[in-house]
């Protein structure tokens, strides 16, 4: 008795399919490659900006996200990947906006004692008030 696969297992993957259609990757490989090393040398000369702390951290961020979409969409392969995995790197994004939007409103809402020690701090912070009692 012979055994024969079933019919399925001769299908290509969509994913096989995506690899199989690239003429040239290592070329895209090569030009992500120097996007995200140029990009590194923006995000160190944007350090040198003269901005206020908010603009210098957002812009930073901006690039962060640039980076990271090229890495996901090209080294992880998800330019070619099929809907499913569109719908779960979209749901990831959402959910990190979303742990961002916590972090600041909690970072934003803090309060902020200039020159002070860290005792003075946390005695003009809300919940420093609340420990103490005041």
């Amino acid at each position: 008795m012979t055994h024969v696969p079933p019919p399925s297992s001769f299908e290509p993957s969509h994913t096989s399919e995506a690899f199989v259609h690239e003429h040239n990757p290592m070329r895209a490989y090569l030009l992500v490659f120097a996007a995200l090393g140029v990009l590194l040398i923006i995000t160190v000369l944007a350090t040198l900006l003269p901005t206020s702390e908010p603009w210098s951290f957002l812009i930073a961020l901006f690039i962060a996200v640039i980076k990271a979409v090229l890495v996901i969409l090209f080294f992880m392969h998800v330019k070619d990947a099929s809907r499913v995995t569109w719908l779960f790197c979209g749901c990831s994004f959402i959910w990190l906006i979303i742990m961002f939007a916590l972090t600041f409103g909690d970072y934003v809402t803090r309060v902020k004692v200039g020159g002070a020690s860290a005792p003075a701090q946390a005695e003009h912070s809300p919940v420093g008030q609340v420990i103490e009692g005041h």
